[in-house]
Parts: structure tokens; C-alpha cells; sequence
């Protein structure tokens, strides 16, 4: 019987090898419709990835199943599921997930309900496809024979997870995977979803172990970044907004008026440009955008795909703390809770004297329709904590501010921010964001305004994250989707910082506070050195 069964795995195993690597061809060979890391399958894909997902389906066949499309399609789903949740990824960020961002997905569950709903529901396809077969092999057999069957296939799943931890693998598949540095696009499509999530996984590990070896080194990011001392100690506003889009900036759109509220336009450079900045991120990823700003150093994304989930409290050498030894009071006022991206002790890691989460404590009250906090509600209420601030301290003051309103799906209170702005483009998300920039532009002018009839000879630099995840063969944008919109004024002149990458904007700051123009290292090696001490010093082992 036993030899009857083992004859009729062996005869049955090619065709669910063949069908099942038919599948994956297909949609790897279709995928180029809806993702730009689909089409044609590379000879890249057969040294690791389509090897190991015929390997791991293998504990998914079952011979005994008598229904073929149960028997040779269904175990296919859990690795359809999977590229397609890779594909949606790389759409909304443009890059590989990564293990260390399975740590955030959580938050996707205060910014869209429904989008997590979809997710659940996609993901039980998994556990309703592996029931499914285990029920259709296992249903006339013994209790006995069901343990076996599950248990080696078990044993199966636990020695190949070995294997792809072993040091052996490791050097195999760094030596055959094709790395693209200037295009991870071009790097996953040549190698794979699969293959490219362990590859950049095991970067993640690698510059951990290069991380510790910095802790003893001797190098002074103040001094390399900071030099000088500060000789006009100006009071400072950053204000980082979620997404801040200038529609105007998409391709072939028509508005029936302009979406810039006219407010603002005697704060512009030259009283109507925005400059144009590069951020790290694009689609997501916000706290790589505040590491840059509040550090002055470039975001690698080499620990971790998120700076702040490295940092745990430990003082660290950042602009924020560079001004707090120079007697700066530095506050925070957050539009989140606590949760996101490990602020709590990342703020903690910069050296912020204050924080506020607006969405945590009863000192806040978010308006009532609203989504997420209105910019205009987050900087009145950041104005009236500047007033108290300047007539009880003595001290100068550095102020940032974190508006989350513009994050998608884009909501808006349209009761009390009702349309203005008509556009001649089908996608609703293009009348949303267009419509969310007039009244966005016009509270951050009111913002402007009263911090100028306070606080007259301030810096105050606006900008935003990084672009909104809306690009694509429907939707496309003027320049490189990493370009967004800031300005930067110093008391009341409005100066052009274009060109100028995030972490380039805190040297800017501190040569006007100093009244010199310094150098500094922008070799990729150097920053390195920098990036690494710097974490370094914010983590205790």
C-alpha cells in the first residue's frame, strides 16, 4: 500500500511542479499591468526564487486529493497572495518590504480601516486555501496518518527556514543575487519578490553587526556637521506636513481656480515659488524625513527601513541637541499619538525637551468630522504654545511641528472645508488633495502671519514629508517623485533653497545662526560614518 502511494506521489509530483510553475510564470509574465517589477521572467529568477517557491509548494501537495483543481491550482494561492501584497507595497513606496517592516504595520490600522479590512480579507485566502487541501487529502484517513502527513510537512517547513539562515546560504545567495544599486526596481524584477525580501533582510542584519563596531569610534558629528558658534540665536519653527502636494505640479490637470490660496503668496521666494526640495522618502516612510531634518544626516535605511525603530532613548548627536547645548528650548508638537515609528524614544534620542502627542491626554480636542487634525487646528494650537512659550522663557526656542491631515485616503471635513477647487481629471483622490491644499495653504499663511507679529526675526522652514502615493500611467507628476514643495524664511525674507536635499536644511539653519557658510563632507563614505555613529550613540547594548 505504502509502495502504491509513494509510485503515485512520484508519478503525480512533475505535473503539480509544472502547473504550479506555470502559475507563477503567468503572473510574473502578467504582472507588468498593474506593477512596474512585473513582466518577462529573467534566468536571474530560476538560481534562487522560482527553485525555492517550487521547493516550499512542495509542502503543499497532496497527492491523495482526487478534485485536479484542488489538487494542483489551490496550492498555488498563498504564493499569489504574497507577490500580490509585495506588488501593493512596492506600489505605494516604491521599494522592497523588508522584515523590519512588519514592526509597522500596525499603523496602517489608525490611518484606513478599510484598506485593513481588505487586508484581512485577502490574507484569510492563506488559511482558507491551506484548509482546504488538508481537508481534501485527509478526509477518509486515519487520525494517525493526518499527524504524519502534517508533520513531516512541518519538519519540511522548519529545516528549509534553517537552511535560509545558515551562513552557508547566506554567502550562495549574496554571491548569485544581482544587485542594481541605482534601481531596485530593475534589482527585485531581475531576481524576485521572494529572493529580494531575504537579500535586503539580510542587509538590514549585516549593518547592525557594522553598527556596533561604531560605538567606540572616536568621530565628533557636532563639530563635522555644527562648527562654529552661534552668533544670532534666532528662534526656529520647522513644520513638517503630511503629504503637501502642490496639484498644480501634476501634469495636464486644469483647476477652475488656482489651489494656492492667495494668502500665502507674499511668503513665497519672489512672492509665488515654492523651492523644491529632495526628500529620502516617497509614498510613506515620514520618519525618514524627520531623521534628516533633526539630525543633518542623510537616511539610509541601513539598520532598519525606519531610522527611529533603531533608537531607544540614548542621547545621540542630532541638530536638536546641538541647540539644546547652546541653551535652545526644544518642543514638539506631534498630530499623532505616541505610537508611530517608535517616537517616544526616538523624540527622546534627539533631545526634544517637550513633546506633545495631540492625540493622546485631554489638552487637545480633534474637531468633530475630521479624519485627522485639520492643519489649521494643529497650528492655531501651536501658535497659542509659542505665545506662553516666548512670554515665560528667557531662553531661545526651537519649534516643530508635525501635521499629519494630508495622509491617505485623503479625507476632508467638507462641512466645514467645502469644495472650492473643480478639477478636469476622473480620479477622486485629485479633487481631494487639490481641494485640501487651498485650505492648507491658507491656514499655514494665517500660521505666518501671527508668528511674524510675534516673533518677527525667526527662521521658519514649511515642507513637506515626502509625495503622496498617486503616481503612476493615470497620474504623473512634473519631476522626480522625490521633489516636494517647501519654503524657507529668515525674519521676513524668503529665501530659495531648491536643490537642497532634507538634511541639508539644518546646515542651512545653523550657518545663518552662526553667520558663516561651512563644508561639509558629502561623500557617500563619509555620511556613512556619520549615519552609523549617530545610531550608535542612540541605542544601549
Amino acid at each position: 500500500m505504502l509502495q502504491q502511494e509513494n509510485k503515485n506521489y512520484l508519478k503525480t509530483l512533475p505535473i503539480y511542479l509544472l502547473v504550479v510553475s506555470s502559475i507563477i510564470g503567468l503572473y510574473i509574465e502578467f504582472s507588468e499591468y498593474w506593477t512596474p517589477i512585473g513582466g518577462e521572467a529573467s534566468l536571474q529568477l530560476f538560481k534562487f526564487e522560482i527553485p525555492f517557491l517550487l521547493t516550499l509548494s512542495i509542502i503543499l501537495f497532496f497527492p491523495k486529493i482526487e478534485i485536479k483543481i484542488v489538487k494542483y491550482v489551490v496550492p498555488a494561492i498563498p504564493i499569489l497572495v504574497i507577490y500580490a501584497f509585495f506588488d501593493n507595497f512596492y506600489g505605494f513606496l516604491e521599494r522592497s518590504p523588508r522584515p523590519s517592516d512588519l514592526q509597522n504595520l500596525y499603523t496602517i490600522f489608525d490611518f484606513s480601516p478599510k484598506m485593513v479590512s481588505w487586508i484581512i480579507l485577502f490574507s484569510l485566502l492563506i488559511p482558507i486555501a491551506i484548509i482546504l487541501l488538508i481537508y481534501q487529502s485527509n478526509k477518509n484517513c486515519s487520525p494517525k496518518a493526518i499527524i504524519y502527513s502534517l508533520s513531516y510537512r512541518l519538519f519540511f517547513l522548519l529545516a528549509t527556514v534553517a537552511i535560509l539562515s545558515s551562513d552557508t546560504f547566506i554567502k550562495y545567495h549574496t554571491k548569485t543575487y544581482t544587485y542594481i544599486n541605482w534601481s531596485q526596481e530593475r534589482t527585485i524584477r531581475e531576481n524576485g519578490r521572494f529572493s529580494s525580501f531575504i537579500f535586503y533582510g539580510h542587509q538590514e542584519k549585516q549593518n547592525f553587526l557594522t553598527l556596533k563596531k561604531y560605538m567606540s569610534s572616536d568621530i565628533d558629528i557636532q563639530s563635522i556637521l555644527y562648527p562654529g558658534s552661534i552668533t544670532n540665536p534666532r528662534n526656529i519653527h520647522i513644520i513638517v506636513l503630511e503629504s503637501f502636494i502642490d496639484p498644480r505640479l501634476i501634469n495636464g490637470l486644469q483647476f477652475n481656480r488656482s489651489p494656492l490660496a492667495v494668502e500665502l503668496l507674499p511668503h513665497l521666494y519672489k512672492k509665488n515659488s515654492f523651492s523644491h526640495v529632495i526628500s529620502p522618502a516617497y509614498g510613506g516612510g515620514t520618519a525618514q524625513a524627520e531623521f534628516e531634518l533633526l539630525t543633518g544626516i542623510k537616511a539610509l535605511a541601513k539598520i532598519d527601513s525606519i531610522e527611529f525603530n533603531v533608537m531607544n532613548g540614548e542621547k545621540m548627536s542630532s541638530f536638536v541637541d546641538h541647540l539644546n547645548q547652546y541653551g535652545y528650548k526644544s518642543i514638539a508638537t506631534i498630530a499623532t499619538g505616541a505610537g508611530y515609528f517608535n517616537s517616544t524614544q526616538a523624540y527622546k534620542s534627539l533631545g526634544f525637551d517637550e513633546v506633545s502627542f495631540l492625540e493622546e491626554g485631554n489638552h487637545f480636542k480633534k474637531r468633530k468630522g475630521d479624519a485627522k487634525i485639520f492643519d489649521g487646528d494643529l497650528l492655531d494650537h501651536n501658535i497659542e504654545k509659542i505665545k506662553k512659550s516666548l512670554q515665560n522663557e528667557n531662553t531661545p526656542l526651537f519649534n516643530y511641528v508635525l501635521g499629519m491631515y494630508g495622509h491617505f485616503p485623503y479625507k476632508r471635513n467638507v462641512s466645514e472645508r467645502p469644495d472650492i477647487i473643480e478639477v478636469s481629471h476622473e480620479d477622486d483622490r485629485i479633487k481631494k488633495i487639490s481641494n485640501q491644499f487651498f485650505y492648507r495653504t491658507k491656514a499655514i499663511a494665517k500660521y505666518i502671519n501671527q508668528l511674524h507679529s510675534i516673533d518677527p526675526n525667526s527662521v521658519i522652514y514649511v515642507t513637506s514629508d515626502h509625495l503622496p502615493p498617486l503616481f503612476g500611467d493615470e497620474i504623473n507628476y512634473q519631476f522626480d517623485k522625490h521633489i516636494n514643495i517647501s519654503f524657507f524664511i529668515k525674519g521676513k525674507a524668503s529665501i530659495n533653497v531648491s536643490g537642497k536635499r532634507y538634511f541639508e536644511i539644518p546646515w542651512l539653519i545653523w550657518d545663518s545662526l552662526t553667520g558663516t557658510e561651512h563644508k561639509r563632507p558629502l561623500q557617500d563614505n563619509k555620511m556613512e560614518e556619520l549615519y552609523f555613529k549617530a545610531l550608535s550613540e542612540s541605542i544601549h547594548l
